[in-house]
């Protein structure tokens, strides 16, 4: 019974400090960033698809650690604590939009709109 309740103390030990660490405000001489970006998904045949590939990319991007949202996001952050600082704000949505290829085919894309935030160390003249 003790061993229970130390593995669920610990369990939400780790869980509540991972929280703090995910948005990790950078302090010194940085800039706070605040940016929107659409990732496209791959062309698919039908609206729920493009949905659904969408919503997969969501939950991907929220599982990462703000250095591989930095790569992820394409983002040309220096050092270390720079890339660390990027993070995922609450509002994102996801839209699809419907064209035609050269077949006369219906297709459909998944738009995954993100708006992030990160710090970037402020260049001294």
């Amino acid at each position: 019974m003790k061993s229970i309740k130390n593995v669920i103390l610990a369990s939400a030990m780790v869980i509540l400090s991972a929280n703090v660490f995910a948005g990790s405000t950078v302090y010194g001489n940085y800039s706070q960033y605040h940016e929107n970006k659409v990732i496209k998904t791959q062309v698919v045949d039908t609206k729920s698809n493009a949905y659904s590939l969408a919503f997969e990319k969501s939950e991907q991007l929220n599982a990462k650690s703000g250095s591989e949202l930095s790569d992820e996001l394409a983002l040309s952050l220096g050092s270390f604590k720079e890339k660390n600082s990027v993070t995922l704000n609450d509002n994102a949505y996801i839209t699809v939009q419907e064209s035609m290829n050269s077949q006369g085919d219906l297709v459909y894309t998944g738009m995954l709109n993100v708006d992030y935030s990160y710090s970037q160390a402020n260049q001294s003249n």
